[in-house]
């Protein structure tokens, strides 16, 4: 999607959550720093937002909070500005928002922290200062919904109900919440402050509950969406993104050929130009090899992650494994599916 300029130009993305579902991975690294394709998860969102010309994004912090502003800095690599406001509490979706209102000017895009999409937010923002709503919340059609919140509307495209989590949409038009809102500043007047308090459960509902006009907003067509929630997301991403499916990031961009003889690599595989791989070894497709990262003799690699500094021992196979952060798979070792990770909290 081509870069555009959006008339909101600030946004508040949520990545104080510790990261439950992605544990072991998480017990020592936040979420948003999760590397996918060997750059930080939260980055993907970062680009798109200074893509569409969003000067300023509010990082809204908790868990590891410590770690990002030396890993993003002022966030100029992707084409906005960061400033940080921390949780000295866990605030919940809606608290985290809250929590950064004395950075909020005007509208402003509200987005939780482990999305990696490709959406025209230009034509969202639109949407949103068009249909007069106080929340417009950016929809998306899936075909299994228990695994989101479903979002139903009226003919105009308002917003008619909140159902969390069920199986069957009985209206069929399965449309979920995405993750990514465009917000009044007027919205911050219900939410309380220093409490714990959730977009989804909380917010939402009541401001339908006092006829405060929300509107759904589903796309004609739909862009790459994936939540990177669980491992098993995580390791999807990673392949998607391979395979293409974000057609502004380009996997070759960030990858090396090794150049040792006797080293098979089949693509699309994504190697740091940092990495050491041992003769014999077999890799790929669908392969993340971060920085510092070593493949001995006879390793055998497919549809895996290996974070920096991870070793991989002679004569491992590994199919659909994410290895953490160094870590050393000794040799030999056979696993399909999973973490590898020795490290708890």
């Amino acid at each position: 999607m081509a870069a555009s300029e959006s008339p909101i130009s600030q946004a508040v993305l949520l990545v104080g959550g510790p990261g439950t579902r992605l544990r072991p991975l998480t017990y020592r690294t936040p979420k948003a720093l999760l590397p996918v394709l060997n750059r930080p998860l939260i980055s993907y969102e970062l680009e798109l937002l200074g893509r569409h010309a969003v000067a300023e994004v509010i990082l809204s912090t908790a868990y590891h909070a410590d770690q990002l502003r030396p890993a993003l800095a002022t966030g100029q690599s992707w084409g906005t500005k960061l400033a940080y406001v921390r949780e000295e509490k866990p605030l919940g979706t809606a608290g985290a928002i809250k929590n950064a209102e004395l950075l909020i000017r005007d509208d402003f895009f509200a987005c939780n922290g482990d999305l990696i999409l490709d959406c025209d937010l230009t034509e969202l923002a639109r949407v949103h200062r068009q249909s007069g709503a106080m929340v417009t919340i950016l929809l998306r059609r899936v075909e299994d919904i228990s695994h989101f919140g479903l979002i139903q509307r009226d003919e105009r495209g308002f917003i008619t109900a909140f159902l969390e989590k069920v199986a069957v949409d009985e209206t069929g038009q399965n449309t979920v919440n995405s993750g990514i809102y465009v917000m009044s500043p007027q919205v911050l007047e219900h939410i309380p402050a220093e409490q714990p308090y959730s977009n989804e459960t909380g917010l939402f509902p009541a401001l339908l509950a006092s006829d405060v006009p929300m509107y759904g907003y589903l796309p004609e067509s739909e862009g790459y969406w994936t939540d990177v929630g669980r491992l098993d997301t995580y390791l999807a991403a990673n392949r998607d993104l391979l395979s293409g499916h974000l057609p502004w990031v380009n996997w070759r961009e960030c990858a090396a050929e090794p150049t040792a003889g006797n080293i098979t690599i089949e693509t699309p595989t994504c190697c740091d130009p940092d990495v050491t791989i041992g003769a014999g070894v077999r890799i790929g497709p669908y392969v993340t090899l971060g920085p510092g990262a070593q493949v001995e003799p006879e390793a055998i690699l497919h549809d895996c992650i290996v974070q920096p500094g991870a070793a991989i021992g002679a004569g491992a196979v590994l199919q659909s494994v994410i290895v953490a952060e160094n870590e050393i798979v000794p040799a030999g070792h056979r696993q399909t599916g999973g973490v590898f990770c020795s490290y708890e909290q």
